[in-house]
């Protein structure tokens, strides 16, 4: 059985370059793809003022009228004090989602730090997330989600890492056989495979703080029990285009990315 899921990252309700047009698009196209979840990776808001969160607040009740979904906070919620709107508004920081049927399990971690830029998961939350990745069956895919991006993304000037415990999340990540990792944060889609393990990026959905010749965009996982296929969905135009595929296998009862292929990112 496929299971579809939309990962969508950098709404930032409150930036002058969100754009009204681009979020319509984004509700009509997710509407039309009907997934079976949503995983919004962080930055609903630019400077976490309550009235920000009321705009994301609205926007997620849109979203979740089409289906089920989930919500990690990114650096700009945690500003001025706005993860207290978040836990008010839109719930917990993190969550569990197991799908049996479809294969999977997705872990969401808080790596939002107040007033920073920078990204951290901490000694709790690590311990909590080894606890819940020692619960999920070795035969299915391991999914992991946070804001802050695990590994340096191309053609986002300076290059740095600003996950400040990334050597420790990786460590974890190798220990418990982790598959896949969802990250947002730098507004460009982006696809690494370090070993057997997928990083990848999303873009801005709905602003046009771009970089490069990038453009507003979201992430579409098609997985089955033959492979995961990742696609790239221009918000603007609804051009899709499969940025990565994945041939998945079972053996001795573990899950593991046996081969794949990277597409270029930018439009013909």
């Amino acid at each position: 059985m496929q299971k579809k899921i939309i990962q969508v990252s950098d709404i930032h309700f409150g930036e002058k370059t969100f754009s009204q047009d681009l979020k319509n698009n984004l509700l009509k196209q997710v509407t039309d793809e009907n997934p079976d979840l949503i995983i919004v990776s962080g930055d609903l808001t630019t400077h976490g003022y309550v009235h920000e969160y009321n705009d994301a607040s609205t926007f997620l009740d849109e979203l979740e009228s089409i289906t089920e979904i989930h919500v990690i906070p990114g650096n700009h919620d945690a500003r001025n004090v706005g993860l207290v709107h978040f836990e008010k508004q839109v719930g917990e920081r993190k969550f569990i989602h197991h799908d049996k049927s479809g294969g999977f399990a997705i872990i969401g971690l808080d790596s939002s730090e107040p007033d920073i830029n920078d990204g951290q998961i901490g000694v709790d939350q690590l311990e909590w997330l080894k606890n819940e990745l020692n619960k999920i069956p070795d035969d299915i895919c391991k999914i992991v989600t946070f804001h802050h991006h695990l590994l340096p993304i191309p053609q986002t000037g300076r290059e740095r890492n600003i996950l400040l415990d990334s050597g420790d999340l990786l460590r974890v990540f190798t220990d418990y056989g982790v598959d896949f990792v969802l990250n947002g944060h730098k507004h460009v889609p982006n696809v690494w495979m370090l070993e057997k393990m997928v990083t990848l990026n999303s873009g801005t959905a709905t602003t046009r703080k771009l970089r490069g010749h990038t453009y507003p965009s979201y992430n579409e996982l098609l997985i089955d029990e033959c492979g995961i296929f990742v696609n790239l969905i221009n918000t603007e135009t609804g051009y899709k285009k499969e940025l990565a595929n994945y041939s998945v296998e079972v053996d001795g009862n573990e899950y593991s990315i046996s081969s794949y292929n990277h597409n270029t990112l930018h439009l013909p």
